[in-house]
């Protein structure tokens, strides 16, 4: 897995497009990153058939998660998560996009949620990010208030700041899964395994620095506190993970429903989603609700690789159709509140009705990206109900299947 992965990165330096999207204009050496000297040629096709190496030594590890040593589990996850914090932001350019935010408030005193930005002043940064310049911040206030002192180091200074925090945060959550795990009296290195060792993590996630891994943090946060019986401290942590990012939403709901002490749960909440609104209020003022404007708009965005459309292709109606979008959002609407019906009955543990309800959320979403899976994995990994873990391991296939596939039948570089 690490001569995949090691291969992957190298492909990434010799400047196969599809790896480096922020390189299609300019491809400066800060952006190589520490290891600019390791370079391969690389064609999608060859990309394509080391991901699906990573896949299978990532099955064949949890298929031998009881006979590997923690040491060298351990130092298998530490370490492939340290190479690709290392390697150029692969598979995306979000991150540029992030750096935009806070250099639009440090640096141009443009704020990210105001319609004002449409025209923009010149920055380095728009020569890498891919986003539309025209749109509010999708993400929350905390997120966006803490791009602000990052965006006034300079782009390069930025990126690697990013890389390095978003990395140190996938290995946070799985120390929290560890430390879950144990809570839960099972056995903690297949859980972090399943989690650390994921190809799509890896790739997508850390290579591509996103964000997700500081909700998600948050996330796994709520749980431990949760385990430990601190259920204000709980749905306080659950409340900032959705000043981050909205997502966090789904699984606030069934902390709700299922915690031990929902009234203090529901009081960490509110205290802290409150210090957040005056937060937000203070930094952007009412222009923070552009951000419903936003998320409105991505909904309403059809993902090509989303299984929505991918039903609609494979049915042979050219993609997602009014019908299988009704279809998707009935079956979603209807899972929520049956699993929050059964959590709220103490039937299933809230962290793990709120996985379920993430599997949902990922199948039948018509805006489904690779990364999104993070929002899955830590949940799957603790939870006793093998089919979840399964649930996982199928949209990942489903992932790497779809990108696969498209890697395959491009022609090679030049």
């Amino acid at each position: 897995m690490a001569a995949a992965s090691l291969a992957i990165v190298a492909g990434a330096q010799s400047g196969l497009g599809i790896l480096v999207p922020a390189a299609k204009l300019r491809y400066p050496g800060w952006l190589h990153g520490p290891l600019a000297g390791l370079e391969l040629d690389l064609t999608p096709g060859g990309l394509a058939w080391l991901l699906l190496a990573m896949c299978a030594c990532y099955l064949l590890a949890l298929a031998c998660a009881d006979s590997i040593p923690i040491r060298a589990g351990l130092a298998a996850v530490a370490g492939l998560h340290l190479l690709f914090v290392l390697a150029p932001p692969l598979l995306s350019s979000d991150v540029f996009g992030y750096i935009d935010l806070g250099r639009l408030g440090a640096v141009h005193g443009i704020d990210p949620y105001s319609a004002a930005h449409t025209v923009l002043p010149k920055d380095d940064v728009y020569l890498y990010r891919r986003w539309r310049s025209d749109l509010p911040s999708p993400y929350g206030p905390l997120f966006v208030g803490a791009m602000y002192p990052l965006g006034a180091l300079g782009v390069p200074a930025a990126l690697w700041s990013l890389k390095a925090i978003f990395g140190a945060a996938s290995l946070g959550i799985a120390g929290l899964v560890w430390r879950c795990a144990r809570r839960l009296g099972r056995d903690p290195l297949p859980a972090v395994l399943f989690l650390g060792l994921n190809p799509i993590l890896l790739l997508w996630g850390v290579g591509g620095a996103h964000n997700d891994f500081l909700f998600v943090l948050a996330l796994m946060g709520a749980v431990a506190l949760s385990l430990e019986g601190r259920e204000r401290l709980s749905g306080a942590a659950l409340a900032a993970g959705a000043a981050i990012k909205a997502s966090s939403g789904v699984p606030l709901l069934f902390l709700l429903a299922g915690a031990r002490e929902r009234k203090q749960a529901l009081t960490g909440a509110l205290v802290t989603g409150a210090l957040a609104g005056v937060f937000a209020l203070i930094v952007f003022g009412t222009d923070v609700v552009r951000m419903l404007t936003s998320l409105r708009d991505q909904q309403s965005a059809v993902a090509l690789f989303s299984v929505p459309n991918q039903v609609g292709e494979w049915l042979g109606f050219g993609g997602l159709t009014a019908g299988i979008r009704t279809l998707a959002v009935v079956l979603l609407a209807g899972s929520l509140v049956w699993l929050l019906r059964r959590t709220w009955r103490g039937e299933l543990p809230w962290f793990e009705g709120a996985a379920w309800a993430t599997a949902v959320l990922l199948v039948t979403s018509a805006w489904l990206l690779p990364w999104y899976l993070v929002w899955l994995l830590p949940l799957a990994a603790l939870s006793a109900d093998r089919r979840l873990r399964l649930a996982a391991l199928a949209i990942g296939a489903f992932v790497v299947y779809t990108r696969a596939d498209l890697w395959l039948g491009l022609p090679p570089p030049g």
